[in-house]
């Protein structure tokens, strides 16, 4: 069975780095992310039942989009990324509302290593996002330990099937490396919720697709997103011109009755519920 832990790179220096780089133009490319933001927020109103959570973490925060809409719904929010680039464009996005929203503190550091105590967050959210933790588990360990006691975890984020005919693709231009980011199956996902105090309440899947009408507008828009391959069994050189005709060929073969060239993204929509019982060192 496929194990994105194989595939997708531990280092997180590089990851930092692309979507620090990929700061200032992110949100021009990320229509996608949007739409799905706002799906996931859907589901937070319905975890939330119209209430307040007090105390708030946006793990992945990226350029402040579910922070800009969750930040007057709590006493306290957390708006943590590893790339410093993003905070800086998100603090600068809020900066128009502070008088209004004091309560947002900025946070670079890993979400496998979450600098806060036990019990100190009423709801964790992540958008697109936690695809870049290699050990969901030691994620989900985390989570559960900063959430309090039926404490919710809302999230979305791509699967296995992501990207498929750029997968495809490449695989008929350059079989010898990897040069698109692998992501997790579902299943596996759920078998890393088991190993921690999270249990499913909603885990489900849609399809979301996008369509260009060259493939240069599609590599273009992972670039700006910061999104391209980070993966250990990618190229450390330059494409060739001859692989990259291979490439733009291949892709061309998945052009639609409209003349588009789609590109699918398997989106993961998940609810956790906290089902720790105990309470220790309470914030």
């Amino acid at each position: 069975m496929y194990n994105a832990r194989d595939d997708i790179a531990h280092d997180k220096q590089a990851i930092a780095k692309s979507f620090g780089n990929a700061a200032t133009s992110y949100d021009s490319a990320a229509g996608l992310q949007q739409r799905v933001g706002n799906v996931l927020l859907g589901f937070v109103r319905d975890s939330m039942q119209e209430k307040t959570a007090p105390k708030i973490l946006d793990l992945g925060c990226g350029t402040g989009y579910v922070v800009s809409q969750l930040a007057g719904k709590s006493e306290l929010m957390f708006a943590l990324d590893i790339a410093e680039g993003m905070l800086r464009v998100a603090k600068s996005g809020m900066s128009g509302k502070e008088k209004k929203l004091k309560n947002i503190h900025y946070v670079c550091a890993d979400a496998e290593a979450i600098p806060l105590r036990e019990n100190s967050v009423d709801l964790v959210v992540s958008n697109f996002a936690i695809q870049w933790c290699p050990d969901k588990q030691v994620l989900f360990q985390e989570i559960a330990r900063v959430l309090v006691p039926g404490g919710r975890f809302v999230f979305s984020m791509p699967g296995a099937d992501t990207l498929h005919e750029l997968k495809a693709s490449w695989q008929q231009a350059d079989s010898s490396h990897t040069h698109v980011n692998q992501f997790c199956e579902m299943d596996v996902l759920a078998g890393d919720v088991q190993h921690s105090p999270l249990q499913v309440e909603v885990l489900q899947s849609q399809i979301e697709i996008m369509r260009y009408n060259k493939l240069q507008e599609l590599t273009h828009e992972l670039k700006a997103l910061g999104a391209h391959n980070v993966t250990d069994g990618r190229a450390r050189q330059l494409t060739g011109k001859n692989t990259l005709k291979r490439l733009v060929s291949a892709y061309d073969e998945f052009r639609d009755d409209e003349g588009m060239l789609p590109a699918t993204w398997n989106v993961i929509y998940g609810v956790l519920v906290n089902q720790k019982t105990y309470v220790k060192n309470a914030y």
